[in-house]
């Protein structure tokens, strides 16, 4: 299998949506949405691949929580919608934490077979799910 980073960098590097930001250590890749959000794509020591929103704008994160809760839905149901509109018919567990940024990550295990397919469908799938609260940000 080629490095998934490479293979996410030539899937994403020209992509309008984002602007594209690799990491020097060759690990990971930022794509950029506006000042404050982006999504990332990181190959973890733990033999998974981690794909995130993250925003450091509390006022959004906030935002995003309220939204959560008024679906009265778990975070892994709303965020499936986005996923199926990406074709991603997979759940997957999503981990809600602060970092320095907010962040809503799906890790996934980097000895999938479909890896790589796998991985874009779950980038847009959380792009369609927090495309909207990054319009209204800007």
């Amino acid at each position: 299998m080629a490095d998934i980073i490479t293979g996410m960098i030539k899937q994403f590097s020209s992509d309008d949506r984002f602007t594209f930001e690799p990491a020097s250590s060759g690990k990971s890749i930022k794509l950029v949405v506006s000042e404050t959000s982006w999504f990332e794509i990181e190959k973890r020591e733990d033999n998974f691949l981690r794909i995130s929103f993250a925003t450091t704008d509390r006022y959004m994160n906030e935002d995003i929580e309220h939204a959560i809760l008024d679906s009265k839905d778990p975070i892994d149901d709303f965020v499936y919608d986005g996923m199926e509109e990406a074709g991603e018919e997979d759940e997957h567990k999503v981990t809600h934490f602060h970092d320095g940024a907010f962040r809503y990550a799906i890790d996934l295990n980097l000895e999938d077979s479909d890896l790589s397919e796998r991985a874009v469908r779950v980038l847009n799938g959380l792009f369609f799910t927090f495309e909207e609260f990054v319009e209204e940000a800007d």
